[in-house]
């Protein structure tokens, strides 16, 4: 079992995202009200706990790993979102973004349909506020300027341009700011929010 301690760093390397170099700095700016009220949104739980919990199975494996590397957080959606072909059609579609909580919140026509945990920018390497617009759609996504394990371009599933080079796409999630601005989702929400959103639907980053 001890050779197989080099997988979790191949692992974490592989589902990173945004995760090289920094983008260039960002003026301050404040915050933007949303269409839709995020107040009291329920939050559906993630597998084994909230966003920082691991699973059993991941504590377990600590102990013939390297001590030293934090146990992964569990990337299963419990429930998993709506099935996207079945909702009915929308006229508005809005993604927020709430940067102090870590979490998204997804509306459609005023009202909320899903949530959940992500990582955004690190105080270091910030995601931009803003009041945005979907740019442009990638279901297959590699990135321009970062690199995996492996020195070939890391995958941003389920991408979501909203400015110049941040993107909100699939990625590996802990509920904290783990990026160098690009907003992750976990592969189930990124999915189920690519296949709703538009280009030109409102995307708000806020505190």
């Amino acid at each position: 079992m001890q050779g197989l301690q080099w997988l979790a760093p191949l692992g974490c390397a592989l589902l990173l995202g945004c995760a090289a170099q920094p983008y260039p700095s960002l003026p301050p700016s404040a915050s933007i009200p949303a269409e839709a009220s995020v107040s009291a949104v329920p939050s559906p739980s993630l597998s084994g706990g909230d966003a920082g919990a691991a699973p059993e199975s991941a504590n377990k494996a600590e102990t013939i790993g390297d001590s030293s590397l934090p146990p992964p957080v569990s990337q299963e959606v419990n429930p998993p979102p709506p099935d996207p072909d079945a909702l009915p059609p929308a006229e508005k579609r809005q993604l927020d973004i709430r940067l102090a909580k870590q979490r998204f919140h997804y509306f459609e026509d005023g009202e909320l349909v899903w949530t959940g945990p992500i990582s955004a920018g690190t105080p270091e390497h910030p995601t931009p506020k803003g009041d945005y617009r979907v740019q442009r759609k990638d279901v297959d996504k590699r990135s321009g300027s970062y690199t995996n394990f492996f020195e070939r371009p890391t995958p941003m599933p389920y991408a979501l341009q909203f400015r110049g080079p941040y993107w909100v796409h699939e990625g590996y999630v802990t509920g904290k700011p783990e990026s160098h601005g690009c907003v992750r989702l976990r592969h189930a929400d990124a999915r189920f929010v690519f296949e709703r959103i538009r280009v030109g639907d409102r995307i708000v980053v806020a505190d």
